[in-house]
């Protein structure tokens, strides 16, 4: 359970760390656990509409990610994610999903996997899109400047700046990824063809070697992801954010979720995952 101080996070960085360095302090200090369980309450915005609710997950690592989602204490939907398919129920629309992960893929726009998820709810970092190998990926960032952060990007600054400060010559810079984009990316295929418009920014706690956000973006589709952890709490002998604030833009939509985390259990011991589908239910299909 939460220990009753947040946690102090200094006001300078010391010393400037490359990335490869920075990257392995992360994963040395990485949350680490077995089994976890996570109560909740969340606001959840989607364009200006708005929709409160807690809910409980349960997280066995690497393996399972179990979330019950309820209002005004009555269940309304339960999500069953691991690491090649996902489950979903709407307790009421009385519907349900069995598949991979497309139905995440088209429901928020966004390529995802079950690593990508729980790396978002332990507060890790995570590759976007994730490479073969993480020393050769990480190898390719670039230290970025933040006065109070570690940070680091997977493009340099002055690389990321001509497609949003340039303006001289903003008609070329236009036909130029136009070109691009009907060179590499096929119009009937959800997601991307190339690394090379895929953008990733980090930003590092230096005294606890933790995110503090990230920064995704997928420049040809504008697509992109934000997530922000607050108010570090101890939890036995490890840290864990009391907030987490994820934001995903698309062209479609804008859509907000934030989370209070209000008790965290590690338990090494398994946990169920109880996940059973009336069958008065009908299948949702893509």
């Amino acid at each position: 359970m939460w220990s009753c101080k947040v946690a102090f996070v200094g006001g300078g960085r010391g010393e400037n760390l490359r990335p490869p360095k920075l990257y392995k302090e992360i994963i040395e200090n990485r949350f680490e656990f077995d089994n976890l369980t996570l109560k909740f309450s969340a606001d959840m915005y989607v364009g200006e509409e708005k929709q409160e609710f807690s809910g409980i997950m349960r997280m066995q690592k690497d393996t399972a990610i179990w979330i019950s989602l309820r209002s005004f204490n009555i269940e309304g939907v339960r999500v069953l994610i691991t690491k090649d398919s996902v489950k979903f129920i709407n307790r009421l629309e009385k519907t349900f999903y069995e598949g991979n992960f497309n139905f995440l893929t088209n429901r928020f726009e966004m390529d995802m996997d079950y690593n990508m998820i729980e790396a978002v709810f332990t507060n890790s970092f995570f590759f976007y899109p994730q490479p073969e190998d993480s020393s050769k990926a990480i190898s390719n960032f670039k230290q970025c400047y933040d006065s109070t952060l570690y940070c680091m990007s997977s493009i340099s600054e002055r690389k990321y700046s001509r497609y949003y400060i340039e303006e001289k010559n903003q008609g070329r810079w236009e036909r130029k990824l136009e070109k691009e984009i009907n060179d590499t990316v096929r119009a009937d295929v959800v997601g991307y063809e190339t690394n090379e418009f895929v953008f990733q920014f980090v930003k590092v706690l230096p005294d606890l070697y933790r995110v503090h956000d990230m920064y995704l973006e997928n420049y040809i589709q504008q697509q992109s992801l934000y997530i922000e952890y607050g108010k570090q709490y101890l939890v036995e002998n490890q840290y864990f954010p009391h907030e987490i604030s994820v934001e995903i833009i698309t062209p479609r939509f804008v859509a907000n979720l934030k989370i209070n985390i209000e008790s965290v259990t590690i338990d090494s011991e398994s946990m169920s995952f109880p996940f059973k589908i009336s069958d008065k239910y009908e299948r949702i299909e893509l």
